[in-house]
């Protein structure tokens, strides 16, 4: 723990240590940004729950999404032919490109849980079916000669291989999710939301509050997705 505080006691030194020979229109003081910080949480906090309904909303969209299509490539050799591909396309393709695609052909209101999904289904299905087809065969062989039902093989075979990497696949999601739907928020300039609240700082030039808005997301980030992964590991513990 003490060696985790160090280098951030030494960040914030330096951090102050710099404000005070600057304007804090370029840089302001640590303490500033911290109160600044508490008043953006006291006073918009409409803002932070516009931006977590539209991550919540993007990421029940990617697990329906998703798992179907899971669904449907365990199945079908063709349709992962066919996807694979595809899959592939959306996950190495820049966000910003498909931020700018989208304020072409979508609503701004639309945007963020749109970037929100091609960025996501692409991590989750690739993971996922990568653990289904790493189960053994022979496991499922024996397993069909024992006549073992499918309800039996699926719940104690298949989903414990699942869950190994459905929890990865989240943990990446979550860790990324919270910042990728501000980005496009505040490209998009949607109204409402963590991402408007920082257009508002941009445009009146009040670093303070692009900085406490940024602690903010830092924050809510962290703890949201040590929240969900906690509970979801407590949940498959028997699988893990």
């Amino acid at each position: 723990m003490r060696k985790k505080l160090i280098p951030i006691t030494v960040f914030l030194l330096l951090w102050a240590g710099i404000s005070t020979k600057v304007s804090p229109l370029v840089l302001p003081s640590p303490l500033r940004v911290f109160h600044t910080s508490l008043s953006l949480l006291q006073n918009n906090y409409n803002e932070i729950l516009i931006t977590l309904g539209r991550l919540g909303i993007s990421l029940i969209f990617t697990y329906l999404i998703g798992m179907l299509l899971v669904l449907g490539i365990v199945s079908s050799k063709n349709l992962k032919i066919f996807i694979y591909p595809i899959l592939l396309f959306m996950q190495s393709t820049p966000i910003i490109s498909w931020i700018l695609l989208a304020l072409i052909w979508f609503d701004s209101k639309y945007i963020p849980i749109f970037i929100i999904c091609i960025n996501t289904i692409p991590i989750l299905v690739l993971n996922i079916v990568s653990g289904m087809e790493g189960i053994d065969k022979k496991i499922l062989e024996m397993a069909s000669i024992y006549n073992i039902s499918k309800k039996d093989c699926f719940f104690k075979i298949q989903l414990p291989s699942l869950i190994r990497y459905l929890l990865p696949a989240t943990e990446i999601i979550l860790g990324s999710s919270f910042k990728v739907i501000i980005m496009a928020e505040v490209i998009s300039r949607v109204s409402g939301g963590i991402g408007n609240g920082l257009n508002i700082g941009w445009l009146n030039i009040e670093t303070d509050t692009i900085l406490g808005w940024t602690l903010i997301i830092y924050i809510l980030s962290f703890l949201i997705s040590k929240l969900i992964l906690i509970s979801l590991k407590n949940k498959f513990r028997r699988y893990l």
